[in-house]
């Protein structure tokens, strides 16, 4: 007869574990409470988890460790939609509008007669395919960010619950 394997802990119930462990101020790989933390933020079932085990504990300590570590997750969304949002702004910005400012000079020259034949083709389909790259380019970032901020919500929505779990 074989013996059943070991059920695998859930990554709710895991991150109580190291919660408890940092409460009792044992080592713990901040690196790897992080990616529970993210894991469980990322699964509606696994948040529905943490606050049911975390009320089953009951210790305000632990309340608190648990939300410092969901605000630590919280700053490091900020974060990345911050970087996203810059890099739109800056970069986005700046290569739409050179590339319609040289779209505007090749019009411009083929217009006057200076570029002719195939370099004014050349000089017009240039800056416009350059255009659209780059605003398809913004719409991934844009879309990048939106995606971040739903997650920062939810998260800020599962440290409410946590905080209203005490």
């Amino acid at each position: 007869m074989t013996a059943p394997l070991p059920k695998k802990r859930r990554p709710a119930t895991a991150l109580i574990a190291f919660v408890r462990a940092l409460s009792m101020e044992e080592p713990v790989a901040l690196a790897e409470v992080d990616a529970l933390v993210d894991s469980v933020c990322a699964d509606p079932a696994e948040r529905a988890a943490l606050v049911s085990a975390l009320q089953q504990v009951n210790h305000d300590e632990m309340t608190f460790v648990l939300c410092d570590l969901i605000g630590r997750r919280i700053a490091r969304l900020r974060e990345r939609e911050s970087g996203l949002r810059d890099l739109d702004e800056v970069i986005g910005v700046w290569t739409q509008r050179l590339s319609a400012g040289a779209l505007l000079a090749a019009a411009g020259a083929a217009v006057a007669g200076a570029l002719i034949g195939t370099s004014a083709i050349a000089a017009l389909a240039v800056p416009a395919v350059g255009g659209i790259a780059v605003a398809l380019g913004r719409l991934r970032l844009r879309r990048g960010q939106a995606a971040i901020g739903r997650e920062r919500e939810e998260t800020e929505h599962l440290l409410r619950n946590v905080q209203d779990s005490r």
